[in-house]
C-alpha cells in the first residue's frame, strides 16, 4: 500500500513539472506572455531561445522552479559612467533605475546630489550618472568664515544656493568651477576698481622787478604768489578692501601757480637847487630806502647830505621826525648812511643842503 502511495505522489509531481505553464517574460523592458513545459527558469529561457550573457541577471534565479503565472525578468548588463565626487569610473550593472544601480555598486546616495534622479531609468550603455555626496567645506566671504555641508557640483552652485552674489570683478578661489572637496576652503575675493585723485601743491617762484617808481632800497610786493595744484589720477585695484595695484592714469596741473613779483626801487631823490644848509651831526636808524628824519623840515623835502670827513654825498627824502639827541641835526636810514660812512661809525659830522 505504501509503495502505491509513493508512486502516486511521484506521478503527481511529474505531472506538475511536465504540465504546460503560462509565464510572463520581461526582457529588458519588453514583456510578453509565453507557454512552456520547462520546469525551471533556466530551462524555460533555453526553450524560448533567450540567450543570457555572463553578466546578465535573471530574476528569479535560474534554478528556481517554474510555476504558472510566474514572471521571468532578464536584465541585460550594460556599462554606465559613474561620476562620484568628481571622480569617474565605469561600472557594469544590471539595475534599471539610478537608485538600483547605485545600490548594486554599493554607493551611498543618501543626501547626495543625483543626476539623473534616483527614479530615472538607464537603458543604454555609456550613460552618465553624477553622484555628489555631501561634504563639509569652509566658505570665506565678506569677512565671514563658515562651515557648510553641501552636495553642490561646483563652488559657483554652492554660492548661488547660499545667496552669495558675485560682482562683475569678484574672484572665487581656487575657482568658481572647482568641486567642493571635503575639508577644502572656498574663498570669495571682492574685487573692485576705482579712480582715485591725489592732489599736491606746486610751489610758486619768486621774482623781482626794478622800478623807478620806488626809491632806492624800497621793496614792494607787486603780485602775491599763489601755490598751484597738481592732480594725479590713479586706477586702484582693491581686493577685500585692500589696495593691491595702483596704475597712474593722468598727471596734470589743474591749477597753475602764480609767481610772486617784488618791485625793487631804483629811484634816487634829486635835489634841483639848494638854497639853505645846516651843519651838525648825523646818526642812523633802520628804515628802508634813502630816507631821513629831521625835526622841522616838511615831509617830502629832498636833502643832500655831505660827510665832512670824506666828502661823500647822498640825497635823501625827509619822511620822519628826529633826532632828538643834542647836536644831531639829521637821522639817516641805514641804506643812506652806508653810502657816506660805515655803520660802525655811528655818528658823523655832516652838512645838509635843501
Amino acid at each position: 500500500m505504501r509503495v502505491i502511495l509513493t508512486f502516486a505522489l511521484a506521478a503527481t509531481c511529474a505531472a506538475y513539472f511536465l504540465a504546460e505553464k503560462t509565464v510572463t517574460l520581461a526582457d529588458e523592458g519588453s514583456s510578453r506572455s509565453v507557454t512552456t513545459y520547462a520546469s525551471t527558469v533556466t530551462a524555460a529561457l533555453t526553450r524560448l531561445g533567450v540567450e543570457v550573457g555572463p553578466a546578465d541577471r535573471v530574476m528569479p534565479d535560474g534554478t528556481a522552479v517554474l510555476a504558472a503565472q510566474k514572471t521571468i525578468e532578464v536584465r541585460r548588463a550594460r556599462d554606465v559612467v559613474v561620476v562620484l565626487n568628481d571622480a569617474r569610473r565605469v561600472s557594469r550593472v544590471t539595475g534599471r533605475t539610478v537608485g538600483e544601480i547605485l545600490k548594486e555598486i554599493q554607493i551611498d546616495s543618501k543626501g547626495a546630489y543625483l543626476h539623473p534622479s534616483a527614479e530615472s531609468v538607464i537603458t543604454t550603455s555609456g550613460e552618465e550618472i553624477v553622484v555628489v555626496q555631501p561634504v563639509e567645506v569652509t566658505l570665506v566671504h565678506d569677512g565671514i568664515s563658515q562651515a557648510v555641508v553641501t552636495n553642490e557640483l561646483t563652488a559657483g552652485a554652492l554660492l548661488r544656493r547660499l545667496g552669495v552674489t558675485l560682482g562683475p570683478a569678484d574672484r572665487v578661489e581656487p575657482s568658481i568651477i572647482v568641486y567642493p572637496a571635503a575639508g577644502s576652503a572656498i574663498k570669495v575675493v571682492r574685487v573692485k576698481e576705482i579712480v582715485e585723485k591725489v592732489q599736491s601743491k606746486i610751489a610758486f617762484n619768486r621774482g623781482t622787478e626794478k622800478t623807478e617808481l620806488l626809491d632806492l632800497g624800497i621793496q614792494k610786493i607787486k603780485s602775491s604768489g599763489v601755490e598751484g595744484i597738481r592732480t594725479k589720477s590713479y586706477r586702484v585695484l582693491y581686493e577685500d578692501g585692500k589696495a593691491r595695484q595702483r596704475t597712474l592714469l593722468k598727471n596734470e596741473v589743474t591749477k597753475p601757480p602764480v609767481d610772486e613779483v617784488t618791485l625793487i626801487g631804483t629811484r634816487r631823490p634829486v635835489l634841483k637847487a639848494a638854497t639853505r644848509d645846516q651843519s651838525g651831526k648825523a646818526s642812523w636808524y633802520s628804515i628802508a630806502g634813502l630816507t631821513a628824519a629831521h625835526r622841522t623840515l616838511p615831509f617830502g623835502t629832498i636833502v643832500r647830505v655831505t660827510n665832512l670827513a670824506n666828502g661823500k654825498q647822498v640825497t635823501v627824502t625827509i619822511r620822519d621826525r628826529g633826532p632828538y639827541a643834542d647836536g644831531r641835526i639829521i637821522d639817516l636810514s641805514d641804506n643812506a648812511f652806508k653810502e657816506i660812512a660805515a655803520l660802525s661809525t655811528g655818528v658823523i659830522n655832516v652838512k645838509i643842503e635843501w
